[in-house]
C-alpha cells in the first residue's frame, strides 16, 4: 500500500446545498413579525432559520451566488419575466418568488398561494 492509499480511507459524500432564502432588505431591518413569519413558512416545509442560507438581494441574479442552491425561495425580489408564486426550474436551481415578508403579513390569499407553490417545490 502506498502513502496516498493510506491517507484517505474514509468514504466521501456529496452534501446537498442549503436551501437559499432571498430577502430584499437587510436582515437587521426585518421586524420581529417578519422574522416570525419567515420561521413559520420554513417550519411548514420542515426547515428552520438555522437550516437555510439567507441572502440579501434586491433583484434576482443567480450568477451573484457563489454556490448555486438547488432550492431557492425569494421574498420581494425583483425578477422581470419570472412569475411569482410559481415553481420555476433552471438547470441548477428550482425557485419560487413571492411578495415581501411585510406584504405577506396581512394577506392570507398570498400566503395560500405561497403554500401551494412551496408544496410543489418541496414535493410535499
Amino acid at each position: 500500500m502506498n502513502s496516498v492509499e493510506a491517507t484517505f480511507t474514509e468514504d466521501l459524500y456529496i452534501l446537498p446545498s442549503l436551501t437559499t432564502v432571498l430577502i430584499n432588505t437587510q436582515w437587521k431591518d426585518l421586524g420581529e413579525t417578519e422574522i416570525e413569519l419567515l420561521s413559520k413558512i420554513l417550519n411548514s416545509v420542515k426547515l428552520s432559520l438555522a437550516a437555510v442560507r439567507i441572502v440579501e438581494m434586491k433583484s434576482l441574479d443567480l450568477s451573484d451566488l457563489k454556490e448555486k442552491p438547488s432550492l431557492l425561495i425569494g421574498f420581494g425580489i425583483d425578477a422581470p419575466g419570472i412569475a411569482t408564486y410559481e415553481v420555476v426550474a433552471t438547470p441548477e436551481t428550482q425557485l419560487v418568488l413571492a411578495d415581501s415578508l411585510t406584504t405577506l403579513l396581512g394577506e392570507d390569499q398570498l400566503k395560500k398561494k405561497l403554500w401551494i407553490s412551496l408544496k410543489q417545490l418541496f414535493s410535499l
